[in-house]
């Protein structure tokens, strides 16, 4: 028996954006079951189609066989100034219910836009615009219980990806967001290859002018002197800056075609160039042989492959681990019971804590974790847990993860959560199952950073209550990236480690770019078996060649995953608070068999600077974390120290112990 498609809703405007975003759903195996639109007020009555029915809620619902005309439309624009929603031709929507064969829900826009930050926080009756979203998905989740997941069609707006995961978010359902970061020249390609027909209905930039007016943008002379103007002024090609918007009039699937006669386009315009078409009648033409599955509709788009070209390269050059990688290993645990006090440095601008577990010993991993948050909440005072940039979680058990990770949850219930590594290590102290270090920002500035919740082909979704890279006084903190299948979330084949380690490298790689950042430093590899340590070696020297690296061994990564990137990377200049600080990466590495040999070596390599991070991973073979910090006592500055299995140099030496000293 053939297992059901998981279902979807497909928020649409009639843009390409939207309209693209539902095929790339159905490509990735699911099965659209309705549409829904916010729409402004109705300023006329005469082109509202009496066929449609409306919930208790006030959502009106428009069933495929009905609505295969209208009456006049609006011939000028009754569309909002709203950067969440498309609004142009919005009179033409409820069309769309019988060209696609799926029911419509349509809501009025009430609210207004209230949070203009670009990461929405949902704040109870604030008026918002956004929550008019939440009452039109719960109109569709009431008719439609098994709905999972949105679609939606952003590319590069944060602040409209943003709202729909939140909304998302609170109602269960997963964002599904494809097109977002794609290249602006594939989005036009894809409308081609499908043979989607994307009429230009309004053009508000330079370059453009009303001659455009109900081109089809997937043509390929218009795509080509877009392209040409994109050379000369700079516009987005696919129109991503607001230059022009799009209705689709036929796509693959459909029934019918929507039709209106040239005598009822109306263009309309206004000054600094923008103009718009205004429609006094539109219908459906039905389409001769146009019904067909609906997984059929997408059988012509490529979706892309998971590696970029330049890391496809990279894969190539790779050597394969000589040997099969193990499961997960057994390490000593250490039993030393001493009590271990929390490490704080404090800085000109960050206060970091480390080495920080529960004070006694708890039968409960809930009951531990609160414990940590206590303390954690104590030591930052009067600084909030939302002043938190990044959290590095060592679990003594990863299976513990869930159980501590649903707990964790009701710490960061805010928009722009901390970034944060979770790996599970040897050598916590004895009767401890969670270790936590945490820096904040002393920053005034406002919270910058990146949380994309949304599936997409780009990287690996967070969802859950850590960012991908939060910005902390200079520094990019990002989080631990693994091997994931973005679009699918699923973890790279275990059997393919190059790919794993490439992939996983190239998720780095991919935050840095969309955060600006202006300068790799550094990376820390986290693997499990000693035999990815050629092949982690040999991408980190051909992707960053001449910058520091320091591979450790842990028990066990997340999903299982063979290896996972902690990168380094400072803000650019215009971001950057205090341009004439140098920030810098060093790594240093000791050979010793002993605490008091690993203490004495680093020390000599480890200088007191004011602005410094001091992070030291210790082998558990040498010796506990709390021997190793009661040798360190007395010979100034602070450091944090994380137990690992082992630690290799850039070059493949196992080393004795290894400092990340993270200066400015």
């Amino acid at each position: 028996m053939e297992t059901p498609r998981p279902e979807a809703v497909a928020l649409i405007s009639g843009g390409k954006d939207s309209l693209l975003a539902l095929y790339h759903a159905i490509a990735n195996g699911y099965n659209v079951v309705a549409l829904a639109n916010l729409h402004p007020p109705i300023t006329t009555t005469s082109n509202v189609p009496t066929s449609c029915s409306t919930d208790a809620t006030g959502t009106s619902i428009y069933e495929p066989s009905t609505t295969s005309s209208l009456g006049p439309a609006a011939l000028k624009s009754d569309e909002l100034d709203s950067y969440m929603y498309q609004t142009i031709g919005h009179t033409l929507l409820p069309l769309y219910a019988q060209c696609l064969g799926l029911p419509l829900y349509r809501r009025e826009i009430a609210g207004g836009t209230v949070n203009t930050q670009l990461d929405y926080g949902f704040s109870k009756g604030s008026g918002d615009e956004t929550e008019d979203l939440t009452l039109l998905l719960s109109s569709v989740r009431a008719r439609h219980p098994n709905v999972i997941a949105v679609t939606s069609g952003a590319i590069l707006s944060t602040y409209q990806r943003t709202r729909i995961e939140s909304v998302c978010a609170r109602l269960g359902l997963t964002s599904l967001a494809y097109l977002w970061r794609m290249e602006q020249e594939e989005v036009l390609a894809q409308l081609a290859t499908l043979g989607f027909d994307a009429k230009i209905v309004k053009v508000a930039a330079l370059g453009l002018d009303d001659a455009w007016l109900w081109r089809n943008v997937a043509d390929p002379e218009v795509v080509a002197r877009l392209g040409a103007l994109k050379s000369r002024w700079g516009i987005n090609p696919a129109g991503e800056g607001g230059e022009y918007e799009t209705l689709v009039v036929s796509a693959p699937g459909w029934t019918g075609r929507i039709v209106v006669p040239e005598e009822a386009r109306v263009v309309n315009s206004e000054g600094g160039g923008a103009a718009w078409v205004g429609f006094s009648e539109a219908s459906v033409q039905p389409v001769e042989g146009g019904e067909r599955r609906q997984e059929e509709w997408a059988e012509a788009l490529q979706q892309p492959s998971i590696l970029d070209p330049e890391f496809e390269s990279l894969l190539e050059t790779l050597p394969t681990p000589s040997v099969p990688i193990v499961p997960p290993q057994t390490f000593q645990e250490t039993s030393d019971d001493t009590p271990l006090l929390p490490i704080t440095t404090t800085t000109a601008t960050i206060l970091h804590i480390a080495n920080l577990v529960s004070p006694s010993a708890n039968t409960s991993l809930i009951d531990e974790l609160h414990e940590v948050f206590t303390t954690l909440t104590s030591l930052i005072a009067p600084h909030p847990l939302t002043a938190i940039t990044s959290i590095t979680l060592l679990l003594r058990h990863m299976s513990d993860f869930a159980t501590i990770n649903s707990a964790y949850t009701t710490y960061f219930p805010l928009p722009l959560p901390p970034s944060r590594v979770c790996i599970s290590v040897p050598g916590l102290p004895a009767s401890r199952n969670i270790m936590l270090s945490a820096t904040l920002s002393l920053s005034p500035s406002p919270r910058k950073g990146l949380h994309v919740q949304s599936r997409s082909y780009w990287a690996p979704a967070n969802i859950g209550p850590y960012s991908q890279a939060v910005l902390s006084s200079g520094w990019w903190e990002v989080a631990g990236q693994i091997p994931l299948v973005p679009a699918e979330m699923s973890l790279h084949p275990a059997s393919d480690v190059r790919g794993q380690c490439v992939l996983a490298l190239q998720h780095l790689h991919k935050i840095w770019d969309a955060v600006g950042a202006a300068e790799t430093l550094a990376a820390i590899a986290w693997v499990v078996d000693e035999a990815t340590l050629p092949t982690v070696a040999a991408a980190w020297k051909a992707h960053c060649p001449a910058r520091p690296l320091m591979v450790l061994q842990a028990t066990e990564l997340p999903r299982g995953a063979a290896v996972e990137w902690v990168g380094f990377a400072s803000a650019a200049e215009e971001e950057d608070e205090d341009g004439t600080v140098k920030r810098e990466v060093e790594m240093v590495f000791a050979d010793a068999e002993t605490v008091g040999e690993s203490v004495r070596k680093l020390a000599l390599q480890v200088g007191g600077g004011g602005n410094d991070v001091v992070t030291v991973y210790l082998p558990v073979a040498t010796g506990s974390v709390q021997a190793f910090l009661g040798a360190w006592s007395g010979r100034g500055g602070q450091v944090g120290v994380v137990p690992v299995a082992a630690v290799w140099d850039a070059a493949g030496m196992r080393r004795g112990v290894g400092c990340v000293i993270r200066r400015g």
